[in-house]
This record gives C-alpha cells, sequence and structure tokens, in this order.
C-alpha cells in the first residue's frame, strides 16, 4: 500500500496548519473587573523589529505586550494577545531596554516560547507598551501584569498569573 501521498497531506497540513495553532482563553469576567493598580495607560505601538526602536521610551517602566496585528482595508479590526510582560520589575530598567532583549537572538533562542512566537509571527507582530509614572510601585506594575495575564491568558506567557489560575491553567495543557 502507498501511503506517500497520506504522508503528504499531513505533513502540508502541519506546515499550513498547526504551525500557527496555539490556544486562546478570554476570562470575560477579568477582563470586565476594575480595581487596577494604575487609573489608565497610554498604549502605542509599533512592528516587531528594530526600525520604529526609537519610538519606545529609554527613560520609562512600564507594561507591554506582543500582539499579532495587522491593519488592513479588508480586514476588520482585531488582535490577539500572545504574551504580556513588564520593564522595570524591581527596576528602572526602561521599556526600550527590555524590548531590545527581543530583538536579541542570541536572548531569544534561550526561550523557546518565545523564540516560537517571534519566529512564527513577526511579519505581523506588534510590540504595544505602555509606560508608567515613577509613582507606579514595582510591586504594583507586577499585580497589574497579574491581572492581565489571567483575563487573556496569553499563549506564550507562562507565569505571572494570579492566585491558583496557574495550576488551573496547566489543567488544560
Amino acid at each position: 500500500m502507498d501511503l506517500s501521498s497520506l504522508v503528504d497531506f499531513a505533513n502540508d497540513a502541519t506546515a499550513d496548519i498547526a504551525k500557527y495553532q496555539v490556544p486562546f482563553v478570554l476570562n470575560a469576567e477579568k477582563i470586565l473587573a476594575d480595581g487596577h493598580p494604575v487609573a489608565a495607560l497610554n498604549w502605542q505601538s509599533i512592528s516587531y523589529g528594530d526600525a520604529e526602536l526609537n519610538n519606545v521610551p529609554d527613560d520609562k517602566r512600564g507594561i507591554y505586550a506582543f500582539v499579532i496585528h495587522r491593519t488592513s482595508g479588508i480586514l476588520p479590526p482585531h488582535g490577539y494577545i500572545l504574551y504580556i510582560g513588564i520593564a522595570g520589575r524591581n527596576s528602572d530598567r526602561s521599556l526600550r531596554a527590555r524590548y531590545k532583549d527581543y530583538l536579541n537572538p542570541k536572548k531569544v533562542i534561550k526561550r523557546d516560547r518565545i523564540a516560537r512566537m517571534i519566529g512564527t509571527w513577526n511579519p505581523v507582530l506588534k510590540f504595544f507598551f505602555a509606560s508608567v509614572d515613577d509613582n507606579v510601585s514595582s510591586a504594583d506594575l507586577e499585580a497589574l501584569e497579574k491581572q492581565l495575564n489571567t483575563a487573556f491568558m496569553p499563549p506564550f506567557s507562562e507565569g505571572d498569573l494570579e492566585g491558583d489560575a496557574k495550576r488551573k491553567r496547566r489543567a488544560f495543557r
């Protein structure tokens, strides 16, 4: 029996579909929740890469997200949050300094999930960021990161979830 056509189909399907498949969890109650440690955030974004690096603040801490996003005259508004993190975890490290880590292949390759994220979606990957005032504590910044990660459970963010959400999430992996 010649199964080569089935093997070819399976390989093509994997290359065309499975490569891009990730689970998304969106918790409506957590998305609607109030009580964030900051009153509001002014989100901005750049396309992944170093072309717009100077648009990321070099003197501010903050929160950031990697999002699959493409503005188009045909596509409806959309975005898929893949990862949420913070710059300035117990330090004054700026958003730009943190973003540069994601532009360094030697650092990225050490983080399997992040390497897959960037390697797969870099043509349509956006780096969203929001700086915070200096009076926002590291504890508040970390609490905000946990709140957002718990609400969106981005597929490439493993930790930094509220309470036992990390354990519950593992039940579905």
